[in-house]
């Protein structure tokens, strides 16, 4: 019977411990393939359970948002990345796993409209990464703060972000994410139109070394709206017929390219045209207000200044609306408010430090007093017992003196009454 439950139990733990390892197998299959083949990461973790030792539930909760990012599929609610987040928080040397989890955070905080929020988050990355030589998650990381501040149509800072962007990138030699933060670099150079079409121009070169097809009809169209608004410089034949090509017709972008491609051209009923397309194809307040003042250049153009009064004024009140909008939440009140509550909080830190540097200063110096004067005490009562000692030995030795005279009195008496008695018995 003892050896049944014994193979029994030997069974159950052989079997438990062959699917945990295959539980970890997979959780890695699922990790290797998340950067290049998210789809298939995502569908092996469905297939799987959060289960097991806590740090396993953690590791699942993670790459499973990660998943769900990197597959673009929106979701606002964060309760599985705060168990991830529950578990990582108490490791703060593994850094790695701690960032990760506070970057898929912030974004799902994004994604739920909390911009404050996912301040917080990627700045507290930021400060945890200054120490750590990891450039591509920090390009990574300022590409989403300059996602904020762009939102915020805070252009300075967000250009100071996106700059960055590109240089980490490029440290870490990623050429795709280089190609994208050099366009959204070249998006704030509205003034000085020569270093964004240069900007542009790099761009285009860093996706036809790629072979990558979105990014060139990015930044073609960005050069036909560059070369629009310029209104001075000659468009090359090659690239405009480059860019026409480019363009598809049946999205919002592809339309607004072939309106810039019809105004470089002077095709001006055929820009209205595709103007009316792309205006059907979007309620979103940022590009209409785009459309409006390429609505201003079409009228300007063919010198119909009234109707391009009318334009340019539709467009100040869209962006005026869109500025308004904007003011309800401002990512530099969170960036100071968040720098403000770390200075507090590590000179809270400091006083209390100082606080209890100095109590614990006063205890050693208060131990050191008391030792001090005990050991003083013990000395004292020590040369007091030895003294004492002494003092006993030489009143023992004065004592043993006279006891020794006196038995040399007594023997020499002794010696005297014998001899006085031998001389008597002589007499």
């Amino acid at each position: 019977m003892k050896c049944r439950i014994i193979l029994g139990l030997s069974a159950i733990l052989f079997f438990t411990g062959c699917y945990n390892r295959e539980h970890i197998s997979r959780l890695d299959e699922a990790e290797a393939l998340l950067q290049n083949k998210p789809d298939s990461a995502l569908t092996i973790l469905k297939q799987l359970r959060q289960e097991g030792s806590q740090a396993e539930q953690a590791r699942y909760a993670l790459l499973y948002s990660e998943a769900l990012d990197k597959n673009h599929i929106k979701v606002t609610d964060d309760s599985l990345i705060r168990q991830a987040w529950s578990h990582y928080k108490h490791y703060s040397k593994d850094l790695r796993h701690q960032c990760k989890t506070l970057y898929y955070w912030g974004r799902i905080k994004l994604r739920a409209g909390d911009k404050p929020g996912a301040l917080r988050l990627f700045l507290k990355i930021e400060e945890k990464l200054k120490d750590t030589n990891e450039p591509y998650y920090t390009g990574l990381l300022y590409g989403q703060i300059g996602e904020v501040y762009y939102e915020q149509m805070n252009y300075s800072r967000a250009y100071h972000y996106f700059r960055e962007v590109r240089n980490n990138f490029r440290q870490s030699d990623n050429v795709r994410e280089e190609t994208e933060s050099t366009l959204d670099m070249a998006a704030f150079h509205s003034k000085d139109i020569e270093k964004a079409m240069r900007l542009y121009a790099a761009a285009l070169d860093l996706a036809d070394e790629q072979k990558n097809d979105h990014l060139a009809k990015a930044s073609l169209t960005n050069l036909a709206s560059l070369y629009v608004v310029s209104g001075k410089r000659q468009i090359p034949h090659d690239l405009l017929q480059r860019i026409e090509l480019s363009a598809r017709q049946d999205t919002l972008y592809g339309y607004h390219t072939l309106v810039d491609v019809n105004l470089l051209k002077n095709r001006i009923d055929s820009a209205r045209y595709y103007l009316a397309l792309a205006e059907a194809q979007t309620t979103d307040i940022r590009d209409l207000a785009d459309l409006q003042y390429t609505a201003y250049r079409i009228e300007a153009q063919t010198r119909n200044f009234e109707k391009a009064t009318d334009n340019i004024h539709r467009y100040i009140y869209l962006t005026d609306s869109l500025t308004r909008s904007n003011m309800q939440f401002s990512a530099g009140m969170v960036e100071r408010e968040y720098f403000k509550e770390r200075t507090d909080f590590a000179e809270y830190r400091m006083k209390n430090r100082t606080t209890w540097e100095i109590a614990a200063a006063t205890v050693i110096l208060l131990m050191i007093g008391v030792a001090y004067y005990i050991t003083r005490q013990r000395l004292r009562l020590q040369r007091e017992r030895t003294d004492r000692y002494l003092l006993l030995a030489e009143e023992a030795n004065s004592e043993y003196k006279t006891l020794t005279e006196r038995m040399e009195g007594q023997r020499n008496t002794e010696n005297h009454l014998k001899g006085l008695i031998a001389s008597r018995f002589d007499i």
